[in-house]
C-alpha cells in the first residue's frame, strides 16, 4: 500500500509522520517542490532581522531525518497532475528537468497556500519579494548583503506585512507601510487597529492606509533595481520591497483531478480530511474548514491548525479499512501576532462578523493594567468581548497589549465549552499583584456585558 503526500511544509510533513506511526508497513513518499521539507514559515520574518539566527533552526526536519523513519521525502519534485482514475501521479524533477510517473494507492493534498503577488508595475524590478518559503528569505537576506539598502516599503498590513516591517526596522532601515484597506490588521476591529497604528508611528514607521499602490520604479537608472514606491500618486524611497498582500490556497492540482472546491475557494473537505474523491486526503493552508462559532465555511490559514488538520488526514489515510477513524472538529480562527512591543490576538467572531452570521452582539471593552495598579512595572492590556444578547454565549474576543496570549487563550477556551457571560463572571483564575488585578479583564467584561444582558 502506497500512500502519496503531495507538499511537505506544515500539514504534509505532519500527515506522513503520524500515518508512519499508525502503520509502519506502509510506503510513504513525499513530494515537496521546494528544496526544504517541514520548514517554519512563521519564523521567517525574524530572520530577516536576525532574531532568528539560523537557517536550519527554522526546518524541523529534513529529508534525510525522513528517510530514517522510512518516509522517502523527494524534494524539488513538483506535481504537475493527478489521475485519480488511474491512482497516478505525473510531474518533473525540478534538479533534472526530467518528467516522472509513479503510482499511488492513497493520496494526501497539501499544497498550502502562495502569496499574492498583484501585477504592480515595476514588479519585476530587483528588490522586490514576497515573503512565503524560505528561499524568499534567502533572496531577500542576499540582496540586503549586496546593496546595503537604508529604506524599505512594505504591501500589506496583515500579520506578515506587520512582523516584517518590525524586523526590517530593528535592521536599522526607515520604512514606509501601504495598506489599501481602511486600516492595518483588516482581520481585526477598529480599536485594536487605531492601538497598533499609534504604536507603529512611535516606533518610525511611516503608515499610509487607504491607499493602493500603483507600482515600483527603479528612478530612471535603468539598472533595474528597484528605489521607490507609488501608491495614489504618492511616492515614497524604497531600495528594498517585501509584498504581504495576502495568500491564496493552492487548489489547481486537486480542481483538476476532479476534487470539489468550497465556497471560500480552498478544497472541501468532511470532518475526516476526505476530499470527494474517495481515497484522497486534503489538509493545510489548500483546505476550507467550519467555523465553530457561527458555523459557516471558513478559511484559517495558520500553522498550528495545519498540524491539527494533518494529524487526522494523516491517521485516516493509514488506517485499515473498518478502523475508527478521526475527525477534525472545526476552527475558531484564534490567531496572535507580535508588532514591536504590542501583543494582538483574537478569536471567534467580531461584532460585525456575529451579526453576519445571525446572532444579537453585544459587547465591552476593558482597559487594564498587566498588574495590580499598585505594582510597578504594569503594561496596558486592551481587552473586547463579544456575546449573543439573547442567550448570554461568548462569541469572541479581541485583545492587544500585554498578555494577549493568556487574554485570548482564556477566551478561546471559553467559545471551545460554549460558556456564557455568566460562566465567565465566577472564573476561578490564578491572582496575585505582579500577574494582574484582583478581577481578570476577562472576568470585567463579562461582567459588563452581563449588565448590559
Amino acid at each position: 500500500m502506497r500512500l502519496a503526500v503531495v507538499g511537505g511544509v506544515a500539514a504534509g510533513t505532519k500527515a506522513a509522520s503520524r500515518a508512519r506511526r499508525v502503520d509502519p508497513e506502509l510506503d510513504i513518499v513525499l513530494y515537496q517542490e521546494e528544496p526544504d521539507t517541514s520548514i517554519s514559515e512563521c519564523g521567517l520574518p525574524y530572520r530577516l532581522s536576525g532574531t532568528v539566527g539560523s537557517r536550519d533552526s527554522l526546518i524541523a526536519r529534513t529529508p534525510e531525518e525522513f528517510g530514517e523513519k522510512g518516509i522517502e521525502a523527494r524534494v524539488l519534485h513538483r506535481v504537475e497532475r493527478v489521475d485519480h482514475e488511474r491512482r497516478v501521479l505525473t510531474g518533473r524533477n525540478l534538479k533534472t528537468g526530467e518528467p516522472f510517473e509513479e503510482g499511488y494507492d492513497r493520496l494526501l493534498i497539501s499544497t498550502g497556500a502562495r502569496a499574492k503577488m498583484p501585477p504592480f508595475e515595476g514588479s519585476e524590478l530587483a528588490g522586490v519579494f514576497p515573503l512565503r518559503f524560505l528561499t524568499d528569505s534567502d533572496a531577500i537576506l542576499e540582496h540586503i548583503r549586496e546593496h546595503s539598502p537604508g529604506r524599505a516599503a512594505v504591501v500589506g498590513g496583515g500579520y506578515i506585512g506587520l512582523e516584517v516591517a518590525e524586523n526590517l526596522v530593528s535592521l536599522g532601515l526607515e520604512v514606509t507601510l501601504v495598506e489599501s484597506a481602511g486600516h492595518v490588521a483588516a482581520a481585526y476591529g477598529s480599536e485594536v487597529a487605531g492601538k497598533i497604528q499609534d504604536h507603529l508611528a512611535e516606533k518610525g514607521v511611516s503608515v499610509h492606509t487607504g491607499q493602493r499602490v500603483d507600482g515600483f520604479s527603479d528612478g530612471g537608472h535603468g539598472d533595474g533595481q528597484v528605489r521607490s514606491i507609488s501608491f495614489e500618486g504618492r511616492e515614497a524611497p524604497a531600495e528594498l520591497v517585501i509584498v504581504g498582500a495576502g495568500i491564496e490556497p493552492v487548489v489547481e492540482l486537486a480542481e483538476e483531478a476532479g476534487a470539489e472546491i468550497g465556497v471560500t475557494g480552498a478544497i472541501r473537505v468532511n470532518e475526516r480530511m476526505e476530499t470527494s474523491l474517495p481515497g484522497v486526503w486534503a489538509a493545510g493552508d489548500n483546505v476550507e474548514s467550519s467555523h465553530l462559532v457561527g458555523g459557516a465555511p471558513t478559511w484559517a490559514p495558520l500553522g498550528d491548525t495545519a498540524n491539527q488538520m494533518g494529524r487526522v488526514a494523516g491517521t485516516n489515510a493509514a488506517l485499515a479499512d473498518g478502523d475508527t477513524p478521526l475527525e477534525f472538529p472545526g476552527v475558531l480562527g484564534t490567531g496572535i501576532f507580535k508588532v514591536f512591543d504590542l501583543g494582538v490576538a483574537k478569536t471567534g467572531l467580531l461584532e460585525s462578523d456575529a451579526a453576519e452570521a445571525g446572532f444579537s452582539p453585544v459587547s465591552a471593552t476593558v482597559e487594564a493594567g498587566s498588574s495590580a495598579g499598585y505594582y510597578p512595572g504594569g503594561q496596558e492590556v486592551f481587552l473586547k468581548l463579544v456575546a449573543d444578547k439573547d442567550s448570554g454565549r461568548v462569541l469572541g474576543a479581541e485583545t492587544c497589549g500585554a498578555q494577549a496570549d493568556k487574554m485570548v487563550d482564556i477566551c478561546a477556551t471559553a467559545l471551545w465549552g460554549r460558556l456564557t457571560v455568566a460562566d465567565l463572571i465566577n472564573l476561578d483564575l490564578a491572582y496575585a499583584p505582579p500577574f494582574g488585578p484582583a478581577l481578570s479583564p476577562v472576568i470585567q467584561a463579562a461582567t459588563i456585558i452581563s449588565g448590559k444582558l
